[in-house]
């Protein structure tokens, strides 16, 4: 796997785990809304269909939160390998991919806070994303660790 690919993910990261949170939050306010079969005075119950619609859902929301958590884990894992791979460029587009890929700002914020302009900070931050194509895989894949390259394959997914 190269650099651009620790430095994608990482920016993804946050976003994958709102967009997790949000479907257990879905599946919980669905779980809430689900009543108990009504008892039929015969025994059994009348509710037709599906009887364990409960544990379905409950099973689900495990699963998503297991997901959720190895997203954050991993999440870690490619923020520091991220600060180890933006100090292998030079200082200026080393600050620009590190505001842009783990800090999660926009060109123009960066240029603002850095008091340049947005064209300067764009044209700045495609000359550091070449730059971080250039580093071999074995140096990313000394930035992480071996759980994170066994569990990715070291593939670009």
């Amino acid at each position: 796997m190269n650099a651009m690919t620790i430095l994608r993910r990482c920016r993804a990261a946050e976003g994958d785990v709102e967009r997790l949170n949000e479907r257990i939050k879905q599946r919980r306010e669905v779980l809430d809304s689900i009543s108990a079969p009504l008892a039929d005075p015969n025994g059994g119950s009348r509710g037709s269909g599906d009887k364990d619609k409960t544990g379905r859902i409950l099973a689900d929301i495990d699963e998503l939160e297991r997901e959720r958590d190895a997203r954050k884990e991993a999440g870690e894992a490619e923020r520091v390998s991220a600060c180890a791979l933006v100090d292998m460029v030079p200082d200026l587009e080393g600050r620009i991919l590190f505001d842009y890929y783990v800090k999660r700002m926009d060109t123009t914020e960066i240029a603002r806070s850095r008091k340049y302009t947005t064209g300067y900070v764009r044209k700045t931050k495609r000359a550091a994303e070449q730059l971080m194509e250039l580093i071999s895989m074995e140096r990313v894949a000394a930035t992480l660790p071996a759980w994170y390259l066994k569990q990715k394959g070291g593939t670009d997914k």
